[in-house]
């Protein structure tokens, strides 16, 4: 990260280099500015309004504004999109409410009577404030060395790149810093994130002991044990949920045999279980005929008959219907 860093300043500082030598030339009066975003930067002029003809304003070889035989204007309006404020009474302007894309060379090239006015060139750089700083810590116990090692790392909120800087025990320049502690050992550390329009600092205190250590993936311990009673539970719920299901299956096949089973009374007396589809004899049910208790006498004969306790005898050839 260092280097990729390090690469960005070299090449935005070669382009300033370009920029300078094209927009200031020679010229000795380069100020340097940092300014935050959506704060403002004012463009003055050396001199009395009375002394210019013709001054030009420029962002980057890029002419936003001029002032030519009394007439202030603003010649790219959409450069600056309504923050850009002008006073014709020192011809002064202001360039409000800061965004990244301002930073660049400002350039003022003037003309009197008679008279070139030496180019007045402003680098500007805009900054991102850096609003707050936090530290986090992992930790993890070296069982072959019997230290604790940690990882910090500083958290910055707002600016991108800030700078670093690590103080206590240990001292660094980077976003993140490593070191041991022996058992029961503790120190305060302080990461300070800073850049030229703002500094912020965060401090935290470490100790290699049981209660600080996390495992490898950085958790807190009583997080771990939470996990942990939750997987046992769901384990043990599932194993109920098992045995119930089972239980309720067999119930069901018990009463399914119940239903298709059925008492088959034999000629010998004798009671048997038999299906329902082993009960049909010669093409007929038990519901249609009971053939081997058949007993020939004046009672129905099969189970549809219907039931007259006063029914007349059978007509035979030596008597006559009753009807």
């Amino acid at each position: 990260m260092n280097i990729f860093r390090g690469s960005c300043c070299s090449i935005f500082g070669v382009i300033l280099f370009f920029l300078l030598r094209g927009s200031c030339g020679d010229s000795k009066a380069v100020n340097i500015e940092h300014k935050a975003v959506g704060s403002s930067l004012h463009l003055m002029l050396d001199h009395p309004k009375e002394n210019y003809t013709l001054v030009q304003w420029k962002l980057n070889e890029t002419v936003f504004a001029e002032y030519y035989e009394s007439n202030l204007k603003i010649l790219t309006p959409k450069l600056f999109a309504r923050r850009l404020r002008m006073n014709l009474s020192d011809l002064s302007l202001t360039v409000e409410e800061l965004k990244f894309q301002d930073s660049g060379i400002f350039s003022i090239v003037a003309e009197g009577h008679h008279t070139q006015y030496e180019t007045k060139c402003i680098v500007l750089h805009v900054h991102d404030l850096i609003r707050d700083v936090q530290i986090k810590s992992n930790s993890t116990w070296q069982q072959s060395k019997n230290m604790c090692t940690f990882h910090l790392q500083c958290l910055v909120l707002g600016d991108r790149n800030p700078s670093y800087s690590w103080s206590g025990l240990y001292v660094g320049s980077e976003q993140y810093l490593q070191f041991s502690l022996n058992p029961e050992v503790s120190n305060t550390f302080n990461c300070t994130a800073n850049n030229s329009v703002s500094i912020k600092t965060a401090t935290m205190n470490v100790k290699c002991s049981e209660e600080s250590i996390s495992n490898i993936t950085g958790l807190p311990q009583y997080l771990l044990i939470a996990v942990g009673t939750g997987i046992m539970g769901t384990v043990i719920l599932s194993g109920i949920t098992a045995a119930y299901c089972r239980w309720r299956h067999k119930g069901i096949g018990d009463s399914e045999e119940g239903i298709t089973v059925y008492e088959d009374v034999k000629p010998g007396g004798t009671a048997e279980k038999v299906k329902r589809s082993e009960s049909i004899v010669n093409g007929m049910s038990i519901y249609e005929t009971v053939d081997d208790t058949k007993v020939i006498s004046n009672m129905p004969q099969t189970l549809y008959d219907k039931i007259n306790y006063e029914r007349h005898p059978a007509v035979g050839p030596s008597t006559s219907s009753p009807y």
